[in-house]
């Protein structure tokens, strides 16, 4: 199993390539891989797109991020003053800085610049708190479960192959920080009826696969 957990993703394989020249400039070992659609924690399908994804060692996340945004500050100097981030407003400035991660690193450097220029104070201590702020608001598990809790239930009483998937999700599904840190998805009251599903859901499956071959069908 790799060590590398998923950094950053791209909508192409040319948009990475700032980043993947600065992790070779500073012999920061990465992967890279195309990551299709998935199932996000909601068991809905995301209709996204393939990504190209870098992939970093947890341990080099942190450094790989102030590099990138080392180097972002130097490219914001030169901002053309048609950028559409100088129409946003001072709250939606901030907002991008206690949301990093659903932007990029220059658009992240060049909100704290245009928010120096209009007279914030924006510290590195101030961008630090609100990064630890965000990640703390993402470590928080799903909210309570009960519809597909109740689903998973019924589904393993039945025998079908669903509440194994459902059950395993609910157990096991983890969610990655920024920070490179892994946290589970649910909460603990979830994990337990998950791993109670995928039980009474083997059992559920085994036992309609024993009645089939026994009547012959």
């Amino acid at each position: 199993m790799s060590d590398y957990q998923s950094y950053q993703r791209f909508a192409s394989v040319e948009a990475a390539q700032p980043l993947i020249q600065l992790l070779h400039e500073h012999d920061i070992p990465y992967e890279t891989v195309f990551d299709q659609p998935r199932i996000d924690p909601s068991f809905a399908f995301n209709p996204t797109s393939t990504y190209f994804v870098v992939q970093l060692r947890p341990e080099d996340f942190e450094r790989a991020h102030a590099l990138e945004l080392a180097a972002s500050d130097e490219l914001t100097a030169n901002a053309p003053t048609d950028h559409y981030l100088f129409n946003f407003t001072d709250d939606e400035l901030l907002d991008i800085l206690l949301k990093p991660d659903e932007w990029n690193s220059f658009d992240v450097a060049l909100a704290r610049r245009i928010l120096r220029q209009r007279g914030h104070d924006v510290s590195p201590a101030l961008t630090e708190r609100l990064r630890q702020q965000r990640i703390q608001d993402l470590a928080q598990p799903e909210p309570r479960q009960k519809a597909w809790v109740v689903f998973g239930y019924v589904t393993a009483l039945l025998g079908g192959v669903i509440a194994l998937f459902i059950g395993w999700h609910l157990y096991s599904h983890k969610k990655q920080l920024p920070d490179g840190r892994q946290v589970y998805g649910f909460l603990p009251q979830d994990r337990a009826h998950g791993l109670r599903i995928l039980a009474l859901g083997a059992v559920g499956f085994l036992l309609v696969l024993a009645w089939r071959f026994y009547t012959g069908q």
